[in-house]
Parts: structure tokens; sequence; C-alpha cells
């Protein structure tokens, strides 16, 4: 799978880009705020719908959008995906609320039809690393949260259908629990157990879904990041430690799906059970995978408390290396690997580590990078190089340095 062609309007710093991509890959070369990162969020957002960068939809439209024509601000984003099935187009349109500020609508085309955003994730898989990563390892479990569900749905409808459905039924009992918290319910009674019997059933039923989909994919990305968190330090190890509420004794990823599914609703309903006091005094659901996170260790560490900032950035790293080749099990083939400013902040023992073990993914490769020394290594030395300057691409060079148009 490979991208091989761009075109951006009125998103972010771009008016208008048009832009063609080899099949291997290319090197985006400029100055910060040159609009490298924003390509590759554009990117992402047509793989999964939404931006890895920001909460709002309206804060990737072009600021003026709209005003030369008098209309509502907007943008427009649409990529070609060559896949082993055939080409895919991919378009996606935010249309800004003028008088709010918001996006009053998002459209999704896949081929030229209308097409959800549950149908549209995964059409094109893409695996970013970004120098904000790193707070992966030391930040809030929110954002492990997000990172995990936005890499599982690109290659599971069956968990992003699961996830939407469980957060629809969490905001239901949650609305429950917060109306028997004002009337002063005793928690234990039948008419409280009665009222929330339903919500339960399908909070577990979808709950049990995305735990143990979570599970075995961080199972999976453990043996995968050890191996690549190996290549990059020179020997260290890296385990992924899955923490949820609804995991323990009998709960093992490594077994069949089914059969860990069944274990976490198993565990999910005695969590629910036990902490049913606790649920209706505060009148909000405190046990599920709303509330799951996972920990890099390395050696018994964990790397987000104890380790360094390289250790953190080579752990997102290795988790990023690891992510893509789980992708490509799941697709049977690779995803469009983006590396925004992976260098920085690494030696050169570090880095020429890590090029190697880059160069050695058969998958296209972005990269992007504030100097021509960059990434200047025998194998992605030689992708093409596109040099950005406030959102224009001066100029674009093929494998052999001779410039070539841009779209």
């Amino acid at each position: 799978m490979y991208l091989s062609h761009l075109e951006l309007e009125q998103f972010r710093a771009y008016e208008r880009l048009d832009l063609r991509f080899d099949p291997s890959g290319m090197r985006l070369l400029g100055a910060n705020a040159s609009g490298k990162s924003s390509l590759l969020e554009a990117i992402m957002m047509l793989a999964t719908t939404r931006s890895p960068r920001s909460g709002s939809d309206r804060e990737t439209i072009r600021w003026g959008s709209g005003e030369e024509f008098g209309v509502a601000p907007f943008a427009r984003l649409v990529g070609t995906v060559i896949r082993l099935d055939g080409p895919v187009e991919i378009e996606l349109r935010l249309q800004g609320d003028a008088e709010r500020g918001g996006v009053a609508r998002k459209s999704i085309r896949v081929n030229g039809r209308p097409s959800r955003a549950s149908d549209a994730v995964g059409q094109l898989k893409a695996v970013l690393f970004s120098p904000e990563d790193v707070a992966l390892a030391s930040g809030s479990p929110s954002l492990r949260r997000r990172y995990l569900d936005l890499a599982i749905s690109q290659t599971s409808g069956a968990y992003l259908r699961a996830l939407s459905r469980y957060g629809r039924v969490l905001e239901q009992r949650n609305s429950l629990l917060k109306s028997l918290q004002r009337e002063r319910a005793v928690p234990n009674s039948p008419l409280v157990g009665g009222q929330l019997a339903f919500w339960d059933e399908e909070l577990l039923d979808q709950g049990s879904v995305v735990a143990a989909t979570r599970a075995k994919a961080i199972w999976r990305l453990t043996q995968l990041a050890n191996e690549r968190f190996r290549s990059v330090t020179g020997g260290l190890g890296l385990e992924l430690v899955y923490l949820s509420g609804i995991s323990g004794q009998g709960f093992a990823p490594e077994r069949e799906y089914e059969i860990v599914r069944q274990a976490a609703r198993q565990r999910f309903s005695e969590e629910l059970e036990r902490r049913r006091f606790e649920e209706v005094r505060r009148g909000v659901s405190v046990a599920g995978p709303h509330r799951d996170d996972f920990a890099f260790r390395s050696g018994g560490v964990d790397l987000g408390v104890y380790g360094s900032r390289g250790q953190q950035r080579l752990a997102v790293i290795a988790l990023k290396l690891a992510e893509t080749a789980l992708m490509t099990e799941h697709a049977g083939e690779p995803p469009v690997l983006l590396l925004d400013d992976v260098l920085s902040e690494l030696d050169p023992a570090h880095r020429r580590l890590l090029e190697e073990t880059t160069a050695g993914i058969d998958a296209q490769v972005i990269v992007t990078g504030t100097d021509s020394s960059d990434w200047s290594g025998a194998a992605l030395g030689r992708l093409p190089r596109a040099t950005f300057r406030s959102g224009q691409i001066a100029a674009v060079e093929d494998h052999a340095g001779d410039p070539e148009p841009p779209g």
C-alpha cells in the first residue's frame, strides 16, 4: 500500500497543494513552520478521519478560508491510495460554521461515493511518529487510549463499531447513574438493579470486545516492539503492560480471541457488581475500558516515570515501528510510515541504528527534516526530496536529484 497523490485545499497553511509520491516515499525538507507536519497530519486524517494534532476539526481549516468567495470556511483533502486490491480515492470535506466558529459538517467520500467514517477508516492505513508522541510514554492515560483506538481501528472495523457503541452506552448509563445519585437511590435495591440491568448487559457486550482486542493488540505489540527496541538501543528489552481494571487471573491475551473476550466479560461483570455502591454514590461508571491504560517498561523499570527523555523517545519509536509490523500482519500489506522530525534529540549512534532499522521496513516512508543532511543514509537518502517554504512546495527532486514538477 502506498499514497500516490495528495491534494489539499484550504488546509492549515495550504491554500492549495498538489503532490505526487513515489511508491518508496519522500523526504520533506524545510524550516520549522513551513508546512511539513501539516502535510503528514492531512495524510493521517485521510487514514482515520480525525486529526492526530487537534481535538477540533475547525482548527485544521485555513484561517480566512472562504472569505474570497463569501462562503463559510471550508477545507478539502483528497488522497489516492494504491493497494493490492486496486486504487482507492478518499476525500474528506470540512465545512465550517461561520456564525458559531465550529465545523457544521464533515463529509467523507470513498471512490466518489458518500461513506460513513467507520467504513472509511482503514482504507488508507498509516502510522505516524511526531515529536509530540513522546508524551505517550509519560503523559496521561487518555493519550494512550486514544493511540490504541486509532491504531486498532485501522485494522478492525468490528473494534471501531464496538468502541463507538460502548461510548454511547456509557453515556446513557452515566446519565442513569447521575439520576440515581440525585434521588439517593439504594444501590442494592431490586429497583436500581432492574434499571441498570439493560445498560450493564450492553456495556458488558461491547466492553468485552474492546478490552479483549486491546489486550491482544498490546500482547502482540510487546513482542514486535521489544525486537525493535533492542535494535535501536543495542540490546535493551521493552515490555508494554496492559493496565485494566477488568484484567487479572485467567485473563491471558495469548489465548484464542473468544476465550479472552469471555474472560474479559466475566471480569467486567464481577467488577460492575463489586463497585455498584460506589457508582451509584458518585453518579458515574467507574469500571470499564474507558479507564484502561498501558505502561512502557524496560528491565522492570517504568519508563514513563523513571526513563530518560531519550529512552522514552526510543520506546515510542519502537512502538510505532511495531505498529507498522502489526498492521502489515493484519492487512497483508504494509501501511504508509510517516516520520516527523524523528531524528531530533537522538545522538549519532542512535540515529544510525534508527536509519538502518527504518530502511529495512518494506513500506512507503515519508519523513521530514529541517536540513538536507537529515535522513541522508544510503537507503533513505535515495528517496525523492521536496523542499517546503511557508506552505508552498519550493522544489521537488527525484532519486537522482533532478528537478521534477510537484503535481
